[in-house]
């Protein structure tokens, strides 16, 4: 597994595209979204020519049960998706 499937990019192109054998799977170009502020839509700059495609948002989650934890696994997870979405951030990929 190469490191752009395991990590991919926070928006993607969802153009359905046909393989040679007839099945479908998506470009998964990456797309950069611009926020332009509330209520406006926001700035999309593709690396493909599929215009007026949807875009997909991968993300990752993050379930937890509804018992107690001690504080040392509370703090750990905390870390750890605190550095996630620091990662994801500089990047631009779901880490």
């Amino acid at each position: 597994m190469s490191l752009a499937t395991q990590f991919p990019p926070l928006y993607a192109c969802g153009h359905k595209l046909t393989n040679y054998d007839g099945t479908l799977r998506e470009c998964g170009r990456a797309v950069r979204v611009i926020e332009n502020g509330l209520g406006v839509e926001p700035t999309i700059e593709r690396s493909c020519d599929h215009v007026g495609a949807t875009v997909i948002a991968n993300r990752k989650t993050h379930l937890y049960g509804k018992g107690e934890v001690s504080m040392l696994t509370k703090q750990s997870r905390k870390l750890t998706l605190t550095v996630r979405q620091l990662l994801s951030a500089l990047t631009g990929r779901s880490i």
